[in-house]
């Protein structure tokens, strides 16, 4: 029997409603998508990196028959996916698909990069695999820690240079097998964003999903389940599907609420700041490659 494989891939960007795409798309019913949200497979095929890292690495899928066992669920589902969101910054995963599913499509989510990399910046911390203090400082120790060989989750900044990583792909997969959204896009209309999603799919464009489930709500971890959910990130202990499958969607708020408090916003001056001395001149080279006004950005 032949191994069914994916017709498509959610590339990233990490921190970009990668994950509440995933948990749109489940719902479809001609869309089948893996139960483990990010085999990160072609991340770590072929590629042995021992990358510096704070609390415990996580198991790899880093066999084609591994890879491939996760979509042996499939049934007669026409779109059949998977989101890893590190594929976008990882040099050798484009080649790497493109030898291996030469016709898959793609998507891809793109936010402001600083938005982006301070949400980063939180997600690590939350997992306790963070021990510098503050953003700007963190920003401030990247390139040592890109040299002294950190793992890609402390590239805050690096993994904001959409164009270099999205030209790989482009000089790879013909044009119309490449979607690409703004984060804004996924957060403020996703209704059309997913008709959209629906139609490069060739499924159902008219199927309506609950939008309203949650997933990855940010904060910061509190009280007695907050320690432990951050001791579970650390040990890489944390269940690697969506709650919200499983749980209905007052229950996932309430656990939410009852974990997490409010992260602190990124001081606006701040912002600017970081994003005229790092992005200035990525976002013209962005704009110009997805064809998209992200004068906003700048803004």
């Amino acid at each position: 029997m032949q191994k069914k494989k994916p017709n498509f891939i959610i590339i990233g960007a990490m921190k970009a409603a990668t994950t509440s795409l995933y948990t749109y798309l489940k719902q479809h019913p001609d869309i089948f998508m893996t139960k483990v949200k990010e085999p990160m497979f072609f991340n770590n095929f072929n590629q042995e990196k021992d990358y510096k890292i704070i609390g415990s690495k996580s198991k790899k899928v880093n066999t084609l028959e591994g890879y491939f066992s996760l979509f042996d669920d499939v049934k007669n589902e026409k779109a059949i996916g998977e989101a890893s969101p590190a594929y976008i910054y990882n040099e050798k995963a484009p080649s790497l698909i493109s030898n291996i599913l030469p016709k898959v499509k793609i998507i891809a989510i793109l936010r402001h990069p600083t938005d982006r990399a301070y949400s980063n910046f939180l997600h690590t911390k939350r997992a306790d695999r963070e021990n510098i203090i503050s953003f700007q400082l963190a920003i401030n120790e990247e390139e040592n820690r890109i040299k002294e060989g950190w793992s890609p989750l402390y590239h805050y900044i690096e993994k904001g240079y959409y164009s270099v990583q999205l030209k790989r792909y482009y000089d790879l997969f013909p044009k119309e097998n490449i979607k690409v959204f703004l984060f804004e896009d996924i957060v403020k209309h996703p209704k059309e964003s997913l008709k959209d999603i629906f139609q490069f799919l060739n499924v159902d464009d008219s199927f309506e999903v609950d939008s309203s489930k949650k997933a990855n709500v940010s904060g910061t971890p509190k009280g007695v389940l907050g320690f432990i959910l951050k001791k579970m990130r650390y040990y890489n202990l944390m269940p690697k599907f969506a709650i919200s499958d499983y749980l209905p969607n007052f229950i996932v708020k309430l656990i939410f609420k009852s974990v997490y408090s409010k992260s602190e916003k990124l001081d606006e001056e701040l912002r600017k700041e970081i994003t005229v001395k790092y992005y200035k001149e990525e976002i013209k080279s962005l704009e110009k490659l997805i064809d998209r006004d992200l004068s906003s950005w700048l803004s």
